[in-house]
């Protein structure tokens, strides 16, 4: 995609910024994905293992070519806002962001390119659609036309949009895959079933945060939840959503209320059976429905 650049500094007017009279919460989760994005280093080294493991040239060059010169762009402008407006100073990003550093990334070892291209398809979709929801939470607010408040919109706009083209490409990937090896759909089910967000690892105390922001932001889970049903059917059938949802649960049941958590642990023996199992179909079923 040859007219494809990552953003840069000068594609903004900093000389509009003044204190921020965005809310200190807003400006504290501006900060966490601040954090979460000043690493890609770190996941880009795990997907272009999986891509030479699986001999996949198209991931290499996307990551090489596009995804890696991009993200690594992403944590700047935001830091450079989070900076001027005063919300935080410069050395203590610069020390969180070591820490981001050196916590690393832990997911995604020994994948195949499918597997990682299932991680990157749920990860970018969940950061697309929160930043979606911080644009559209800032354009709701009374000082919309502050010109510092508007700047911050078109970087979060600017970002959003990338993240959004990332998505796309790993789903293309993806549906190509297993338009020709339709027998690889288990692999897409392993990854999905124990994918987590980078930023329980990366920033663990911030992350923990991220429910509380999600409510007052109003992002909107039940669309995502959608988007990743929707995208589970189309690779792998209902047999695949529902052995996802099953696996899922029994994975992440910190998640889930105490009365789901019972009934996750009641069906973990069904959660184990093969892939073409008649339960997987059914509770892939009821849950498209559902959403």
């Amino acid at each position: 995609m040859p007219k494809r650049r990552p953003i840069s500094l000068d594609d903004y007017d900093w000389s509009v910024i003044k204190n921020s009279s965005v809310s200190v919460e807003f400006m504290e989760a501006l900060a966490f994905v601040t954090l979460v994005e000043s690493n890609p280093e770190a996941p880009a080294q795990i997907l272009l293992e999986a891509s030479d493991r699986s001999n996949s040239s198209w991931l290499r060059r996307f990551i090489t070519k596009t995804w890696l010169p991009e993200e690594s762009m992403h944590a700047v402008p935001y830091k450079e806002y989070l900076i001027r407006t005063g919300s935080y100073s410069r050395s203590f990003i610069e020390t969180e962001v070591k820490k981001v550093i050196d916590q690393g990334f832990i997911h995604g070892s020994g994948y195949t390119e499918l597997q990682a291209a299932t991680y990157g398809w749920l990860q970018e979709l969940i950061t697309w659609r929160f930043y979606e929801t911080m644009r559209q939470y800032l354009q709701n607010q009374p000082s919309l036309e502050d010109p510092s408040h508007k700047l911050l919109i078109k970087i979060i706009d600017d970002i959003a949009k990338q993240e959004n083209f990332h998505r796309h490409v790993y789903k293309t990937g993806i549906a190509t895959i297993l338009k020709y090896q339709p027998f690889r759909k288990t692999e897409v089910v392993k990854a999905a079933a124990q994918f987590i967000m980078p930023g329980h690892h990366m920033a663990p105390e911030w992350q923990l945060k991220a429910p509380q922001w999600a409510i007052k932001f109003n992002f909107p889970l039940k669309k995502l939840v959608r988007d990743m049903t929707e995208g589970l059917v189309e690779f792998t059938g209902y047999r695949g959503l529902g052995q996802t949802s099953l696996l899922y649960g029994l994975h992440n049941k910190i998640f889930f209320p105490w009365h789901l958590r019972v009934l996750i642990n009641a069906l973990k023996p069904v959660a184990n059976w093969s892939y073409n199992s008649p339960f997987n179909y059914i509770t892939g079923r009821i849950i498209a429905k559902a959403f």
